[in-house]
């Protein structure tokens, strides 16, 4: 006889406020007494006690006699593969209820059958396996004594065996499986179910990565650890050249003036090596760190996270891995629409995904954050490593904050101990590409992986030489006869071209004048719509245009492999900058590519210009700390965005990089170790949800005249999330994820669309929020500005003005109603404190003000 049980524990005081129970001959119990729980559950003669979460959760506070089943535990086990059981979200079974415990029994009994097929549905072999590994431990003692599974304990001395038959060529033949069955057998269990899966994109769940975190360290030993005596598994899973002829059709690696360095890099990534390559543009970067990663991917499920500064180099090499049928790549970038985000967030989470490429800011997000933790995140590959270097051109002030990510991000998911029985270096190896770096370079980027990560990083360097590039300096004497020799050499070449430009104005102006002039071209730069940047780089990839011009912005890692002409209409800012730029000419090694550089006396002066115009002074700095300083008078945190700091600094915020230059102050500041940078942190809201279920939600959505039928599905949508999350916070003492970045990208809604609509809701009263407002004093000894004299003082100007307001209207200016306010003893007013009161005032409703064409202020009472 079995009976279901759940339970509704409160947050913060931890005490039963309600109980649900689910009996085998259909009786329910619904109240928050155990002694009556104890009663109904007697009175059925209930052997078996089942629950979701129950042995770790609801039996911690309640007294139950009988065998425990715990449906949480089991589900990974039986349902492995995609698509995962519909029931379960994360570690948490799916609801539209906030407080319905009979409901949720309901929901486990059916898990709880769906089990007991799946298991009858598992191989005697597999069966035999599990019992052995797992009849021992709490978790699954209940179920398998249930289902008559219960083995003989000298049993065990055969589960090895057991183990090599039945996943013969999916393990290693001579992994040490009766180790790893001492150590972890619940870890052995769950690995092996995650490998018998036969499908590579099928991941073990967070929690239980979280809650077992040796599953990984079980995998990578049975699956990723090339024995020495060779096996067919190892042979043909981790040989590189057996799956670089697999993967990419090629039969050998690509080497430089006669050296493997390509293979070398590869296999060191293999071997779980932390890596710098400096190879030359187009010397196949992408592929020394895409073979490793889908290797990766295919024997131990795991994600090579692809950090890169540039969207169009993402883009273009996910574009050109699908060319080559590899569906497995995923971006998450500013190019993205919500939609196409929310999917790309959904692919990483459920397993699609075995390289995710971001930009290095991205790792600031909470979201990114959230959903690598869930995964086997094995490697991090940096591209564009000299952008680590203030030395190197293109330095990304942003690239600093890596290691430190990395950092905390395995001490997260590993716990510190972990990372000191390491002894400090890091649990998850690093690759670093470059095309071109100088010495000084390299040690930077070396030095700077030994500090953070406490690994070295074992070189693989070739020469930058390109013999199929043929370079040439023009010096012009107008503007006019530039263009005329731009498009004389465009006509002669008739090849897939790349103009290069300083100003992103200019992309615009000159691809025009070209079109004009019959030579059909189009513009790229970093400042264009998103829309209009993927549909011009695809149109220059796909031959459907010839020629693009463009800012540096375009082309980092761009990989078309018949451009025969690059010119530069404009010097670049360094000679790496040129190198790579150039570097885009002649991929194809068989292909005579031609590259100039177009010059006058008067570029010089303009350049030298531009580059005294990007340097940022001490003082500047200086401006930004008193910023800071200003900003956390009050609390030792403060999070705002980087022009808010701009505008406290006094710069002007109309400038184009003034969020760059506020980041470049950050990060000098971080560096030198005044501040600490920490995640981005949009404000949390509605963490109350007043509704009990999503069918009042959805009455109290339908009857309220604040949302169309469009926007009522994105509410619903919205609350619905928000019920789920907070049922899944319920069981593990944390609050639920209602920020407004994780909602928008897993929802595939604007983050616009979503306070929208949050705040409608709230107006409805379906969702309220405890926190809507924080309140800071100063400190008290501050003489200058005591906050209670503050308030008087602002409370006496307000009765000052409702009371001189007459029952028609008030007709004056700010200057004359001060000056009335300071002769009749407000001294403390001042024109701006009249301005922010009757803004207060018309926000809320008690006046209504406005200003005529001459600066006279008009009120009126409401």
């Amino acid at each position: 006889n079995i009976a279901f049980v759940d339970t509704e524990v409160g947050l913060k005081d931890h005490k039963i406020h309600d109980i649900g129970a689910l009996r085998y001959d259909g009786a329910t119990f619904h109240q928050a007494s155990q002694t009556a729980l104890n009663k109904f559950l007697q009175e059925g003669k209930v052997d078996y006690i089942c629950g979701h979460n129950l042995i770790h959760h609801d039996a911690r506070y309640l007294q139950l006699n009988g065998i425990l089943i715990d449906t949480l535990y089991l589900s990974p086990l039986l349902f492995p593969k995609r698509p995962y059981h519909h029931l379960v979200k994360d570690d948490k079974l799916m609801s539209e209820q906030m407080n319905n415990p009979v409901n949720d029994c309901e929901k486990a009994k059916e898990l709880l059958m769906d089990e007991i097929a799946a298991w009858n549905q598992l191989s005697e072999r597999k069966r035999k396996i599990f019992t052995l590994l797992l009849q021992h431990e709490e978790e699954f003692r209940g179920f398998l004594m249930y289902v008559g599974a219960i083995e003989k304990d000298d049993a065990m001395i055969g589960v090895s065996e057991f183990i090599l038959s039945e996943y013969k060529n999916h393990i290693c033949a001579h992994a040490d499986i009766p180790a790893l069955a001492a150590q972890s057998p619940c870890g052995l269990a769950y690995a092996l179910a995650l490998i018998g899966t036969d499908d590579y994109q099928s991941v073990t769940p967070g929690w239980v990565l979280f809650h077992y975190p040796e599953v990984e360290h079980i995998i990578y030993m049975l699956c990723h650890t090339q024995c020495t005596d060779g096996c067919e598994y190892c042979n043909r899973m981790l040989d590189i050249h057996h799956n670089l002829k697999q993967l990419f059709g090629y039969d050998a690696f690509r080497t430089y003036d006669g050296e493997p360095l390509q293979e070398q890099a590869s296999q060191a990534a293999v071997d779980g090596k932390s890596l710098l390559a400096i190879f030359p543009t187009g010397g196949g970067k992408s592929l020394t760190f895409q073979l490793p990663a889908l290797m990766d991917g295919r024997t131990i499920h795991g994600l090579t996270v692809v950090i890169s500064p540039l969207q169009s180099l993402m883009k273009d090499q996910v574009d050109n891995l699908a060319d080559r049928g590899f569906t497995d790549a995923v971006t998450i970038n500013g190019l993205l629409d919500p939609i196409s985000r929310s999917l790309a967030i959904e692919r990483v989470q459920s397993g699609d995904a075995t390289l995710l490429y971001i930009a290095p800011e991205m790792l600031r997000s909470k979201t990114i954050e959230r959903i690598l933790m869930a995964r086997h995140v094995v490697r991090f590959v940096i591209d564009e490593a000299h952008c680590f270097s203030a030395w190197g051109q293109d330095f990304r002030v942003d690239y600093l904050y890596i290691g430190k990510f990395i950092k905390e991000y395995q001490e997260r998911k590993f716990g510190k101990d972990a990372m000191a029985r390491n002894h400090g270096q890091t649990l998850i190896p690093v690759s670093c590409f470059t095309a071109t770096a100088k010495q000084k370079v390299v040690q930077d980027i070396c030095d700077y992986f030994k500090h953070w990560l406490g690994t070295d990083l074992q070189l693989f360097a070739s020469s930058a030489s390109r013999t199929n590039l043929h370079y040439s300096v023009i010096h012009v004497d107008s503007d006019g006869n530039k263009y005329n020799l731009l498009r004389s050499l465009v006509e002669q070449a008739d090849c897939p071209t790349i103009i290069y430009v300083s100003r992103t104005k200019r992309t615009r102006e000159l691809a025009q004048k070209l079109t004009r002039d019959g030579i059909s071209a189009l513009p790229y730069n970093g400042k264009m719509d998103a829309d209009e940047k993927i549909h011009n780089q695809d149109a220059f990839m796909s031959d459907k245009i010839r020629i693009i011009v463009a800012t540096s912005a375009f082309g980092m890692g761009v990989d078309k492999s018949d451009v025969g002409l690059v010119i530069h209409y404009d010097i670049s800012d360094s000679l790496e900058n040129y190198v790579q730029e150039a570097g885009r000419a002649g991929r194809d090694p068989h292909l005579n590519a031609k590259c100039y550089v177009l010059y006058s006396d008067e570029d010089l002066d303009k350049h030298f210009i531009l580059l005294n115009q990007t340097k940022l002074s001490i003082s500047e700095i200086q401006q930004v700390w008193k910023a800071i300083k200003d900003f956390t008078k009050q609390r030792p945190h403060v999070s705002c965005s980087a022009l808010e700091i701009a505008r406290q600094a006094g710069w002007d915020d109309s400038v184009s990089d003034i969020e760059t230059r506020v980041r470049t102050a950050l990060s000098a500041l971080e560096q030198s170790g005044y501040i600490e940078r920490g995640n981005n942190i949009p404000h949390v809201y509605a963490t109350g949800i007043t509704v009990k279920n999503m069918d009042e939600a959805r009455l109290r959505l339908t009857e309220s005249p604040l949302f169309s039928e469009d926007e009522m599905q994105n509410a619903i949508r919205i609350i619905k999330s928000l019920i789920t999350q907070k049922h899944i916070a319920k069981a593990q003492d944390s609050e639920a994820e209602s920020r407004i970045d994780y909602l928008a990208d897993i929802l595939g809604l604007s983050k616009r669309d979503v306070i929208s609509s949050v705040d409608r809701m709230r107006q409805e009263g379906i969702l309220a929020d405890t926190r809507d407002i924080s309140a800071y004093l100063q400190d008290i000894s501050d003489k200058q500005r005591k906050p209670q004299q503050m308030l008087e003082n602002f409370a006496k100007l307000e009765r000052y003005i409702l009371e001189h307001i007459p029952d028609e209207s008030l007709h004056i200016t700010y200057k004359q109603l001060n000056d009335n306010a300071v002769h009749d003893g407000i001294n403390t007013s001042t024109e701006k404190k009249i301005r922010t009161l009757l803004y207060f005032l018309a926000v809320k409703g008690y006046a209504h003000k406005k200003e005529d064409g001459v600066r006279n202020l008009i009120v009126t009472r409401d």
